[in-house]
């Protein structure tokens, strides 16, 4: 499944809760990416904080990104299932890392 989004976050740290919620208050499609954690939880905080539509925002658990990519600017990123290990691609205008580490 290809979906298009404005901004795809990825991280654990405090930044990633913050920089969706900024995001999300001015009119962007955010996809987060959480490597562990309870996603519908970070999905309703992040909804009720921001104030917005929350089909403005998809969270997942347990993905991490394997590919960033694009000719002039970030046009796509590629994600692994941590699970299942199966991947999917999404259009993307930008991309953010929020990782502590």
């Amino acid at each position: 499944m290809i979906r298009t989004v404005d901004l795809v976050i990825a991280g654990t740290s405090g930044g990633t809760f913050d920089a969706a919620a900024d995001a999300l208050r001015h009119g962007r499609r955010v996809l987060v990416l959480l490597r562990s954690g309870d996603a519908r939880g970070f999905r309703r905080r992040l909804c009720g904080t921001a104030n917005v539509d929350c089909r403005q925002v998809t969270v997942m658990s347990g993905a991490d990104v394997v590919c960033v990519d694009g000719v002039d600017g970030i046009e796509a990123v590629v994600i692994r299932h941590a699970r299942t290990g199966r991947l999917l691609a999404v259009n993307a205008s930008a991309f953010l890392s929020c990782d502590s580490r």
